[in-house]
């Protein structure tokens, strides 16, 4: 008796987990309705809408829009990180718990469009999309010839710096014509290669006490007192980046031409992480500065790349402690909620009239010796419809909102990224911003990060490439063969 009891426990398990899974509203976009009058879809009775991203800041602002525009349409948010909403969704969103829209990294578009999660965008949507927003940023959003997504803004790495220690400090040897007085106008007037700068940067020690110069407001850039805390907190200051991160050391890799993937990044046969291209690559920016746990000349004391995260360099550059980083926006857009705090203290002599971009400045990197400009990766933040929603029409009005200009200047004023946008000139004070012009500087030398299946599976043999090189000591080829048998294996375990 117990066992047929089990059993009938058994199946009415199974039918309530298999009824739990919510049917969906509207599969295409023909199920939308239009209103031509308003241009506008026609919203559902009584539609609310939920929307998941990562900053309160800024979903506080969009709710404060949107009910000024639709004040019967409520709108929610919840706080949800942007590389967690695909997972996320794949289990609430069938069980109708997944927000109606959301923010994501593009690379999470092929994922979540092969779990069936993301609405297809009509044609006439994807038209007006690719009108208004940057060809590159939509690019990402296409699988088999078909939207799925809406680009919000794009971020790479730049080239930051910190201008105050630059200008103290005095020009690096180069083989180029040289008419500045000082590293800050070396670099601004493009008149060092990136090889030149490693090298120099090593001569120094990668510490302010090796340039014999005078560093500006030092007292305010280590956060222990006395002098013999300030030498041991000097300690690559110059020169910092994360180092155990793909995505920050890729560029290292194309100088001879090297691209991920192929050239158009989308080839999953061509990882190619063995090539000679990458061979000479490495060699020419490692030189004899980078070297090895043992004796890098570069990073002097540093017993593992891992040491070297956002802590040790990002953040220090943040604090005024590291002169150079290779870094994205996120890093001057937290700059600029502590700048007013350091203005009210006087920190680095800053006053209420000193401007961000006085003090930090960002441009392209500099080129190799080989006058190539590094590629970089670009990200493309998106904005996906759940195809769960119990309101379709409402949810890709919403989409298509956080696609106007009134919202776009939202990201750039609230969250400091670059909007996605053709027309640069539609967001106030972004053609100014000289920080901004940075990276849309670098920008025109990146690609976005691949989208096929296979670049989930790249990063950690991208990143290992320079792991078995500094911390295990390996030649640059057998670094390269190392990275390759890695990515094979993941592959392998991954059934491709």
């Amino acid at each position: 008796m117990k066992k047929v009891v089990v059993s009938l426990l058994a199946l009415v398990m199974v039918f309530s987990m298999t009824g739990c899974k919510k049917k969906v509203t509207a599969k295409f976009a023909e199920d939308l309705k239009w209103d031509d009058a308003k241009q506008e879809y026609e919203f559902e009775k009584s539609a609310k809408l939920k929307l998941w991203t990562d900053n309160e800041e800024f979903a506080d602002r969009v709710i404060e829009l949107w009910n000024a525009k639709y004040p019967n349409v409520k709108l929610t948010y919840e706080n949800v990180g942007s590389t967690d909403i695909a997972e996320k969704m794949k289990l609430d969103g069938p069980a109708g718990l997944g927000a109606d829209v959301f923010y994501i990294p593009h690379n999470g578009v092929v994922d979540m469009r092969e779990s069936g999660l993301l609405f297809q965008l009509s044609e006439e949507d994807e038209a007006y999309i690719k009108s208004t927003m940057q060809d590159s940023a939509t690019a990402v959003t296409i699988f088999e010839d078909n939207m799925y997504a809406i680009p919000s803004s794009v971020e790479n790495v730049a080239f930051l710096y910190n201008k105050q220690i630059l200008e103290a400090l005095p020009t690096l040897p180069t083989v180029l014509p040289l008419t500045a007085t000082n590293l800050l106008e070396q670099v601004e007037n493009e008149e060092i290669y990136l090889e030149e700068l490693l090298a120099g940067v090593a001569s120094w020690g990668n510490n302010f006490a090796g340039t014999g110069a005078t560093i500006p407001y030092l007292e305010d850039r280590f956060e222990s007192e006395g002098e013999e805390q300030a030498v041991a907190e000097d300690k690559h200051t110059i020169l910092a980046w994360q180092l155990y991160d793909a995505y920050h050391d890729y560029f290292l890799l194309t100088r001879d031409g090297y691209r991920v993937f192929g050239e158009n990044n989308d080839d999953p046969s061509k990882f190619d992480i063995d090539s000679p291209l990458v061979t000479s690559s490495m060699k020419s920016v490692i030189g004899d500065w980078y070297g090895n746990k043992d004796g890098s000349k570069l990073f002097p004391g540093l017993a593992t790349i891992q040491d070297m995260g956002w802590d040790q360099g990002p953040a220090r550059f943040q604090k005024g402690q590291v002169a150079m980083t290779f870094s994205g926006p996120w890093v001057i857009s937290d700059i600029k909620k502590n700048f007013s705090t350091w203005a009210e203290s006087g920190k680095f002599g800053i006053t209420a009239d000193t401007k961000v971009e006085d003090i930090y400045g960002a441009c392209k990197l500099p080129r190799f010796n080989n006058d190539q400009q590094p590629i970089t990766f670009s990200g493309v933040q998106v904005t996906g419809m759940n195809i769960y929603t119990d309101y379709p029409n409402a949810a890709m009005n919403l989409m298509r909102y956080l696609a106007s200009d009134e919202i776009m200047n939202v990201v750039y004023d609230v969250m400091g990224k670059i909007p996605a946008v053709k027309e640069s000139a539609s967001i106030p004070g972004l053609n100014e911003d000289t920080i901004s012009q940075g990276f849309l500087d670098q920008a025109v030398f990146s690609h976005a990060m691949p989208v096929i299946q296979e670049g989930n599976y790249m990063w950690d043999p991208l990143r290992d490439v320079w792991t078995n090189l500094y911390d295990e000591k390996m030649s640059v080829e057998d670094a390269q063969a190392k990275s390759l048998e890695d990515y094979q294996k993941i592959l392998e375990n991954s059934g491709k």
